[in-house]
């Protein structure tokens, strides 16, 4: 989606700019995302400064975000089926409400959210995790844990 909503519109946008004018692109890609880098400018990798440097420097200039980057490894879409699973952890733990969304969003189409897992096999399976947890049991994909992850998993369809 990043490449159908919002670099075919800039660059769209882009284009037609460039028929009037000369036009150099700056672009925030840092130090440390260098694979990234195509034909532009990008002044943080001139720089030499890295993600966590631009983080750094924002915390000390008073921006935070709202504390996002504390719970978030990465800001970007809320509802992007692409995240981590750990991603998804933390929005469903932290923001309850936009997880509800998603959830209403996965109900009102024929598609499951991501490939692997539906919202509603997320819940599942992240209650299922913090039980381990409890348990004192690890949560990495063992074949331990994924044979009784899919148990659970089957229960649930049976009891829709």
């Amino acid at each position: 989606c990043t490449g159908m909503l919002k670099i075919r519109i800039i660059n769209d946008y882009l284009k037609k700019l460039r028929e009037r004018y000369t036009l150099i692109e700056y672009v925030g890609v840092a130090a440390d995302e260098t694979e990234r880098i195509k034909e532009k400018r990008y002044p943080l990798v001139e720089w030499g400064m890295t993600e966590q440097d631009c983080l750094a420097y924002c915390y000390a200039k008073g921006f935070d975000w709202g504390g996002l980057y504390r719970i978030f490894s990465r800001v970007s879409c809320w509802c992007c089926p692409l995240q981590s699973l750990e991603e998804l952890r933390n929005l469903q733990k932290h923001f309850p409400d936009l997880w509800a969304k998603l959830l209403d969003m996965e109900h009102r189409t024929w598609r499951t959210f991501r490939a692997d897992y539906s919202v509603d096999q997320l819940e599942i399976r992240f209650a299922f995790e913090e039980e381990r947890l409890a348990a004192g049991l690890p949560i990495n994909r063992t074949r331990e844990f994924m044979t009784e992850l899919r148990k659970r998993l089957a229960e649930s369809e049976i009891k829709k």
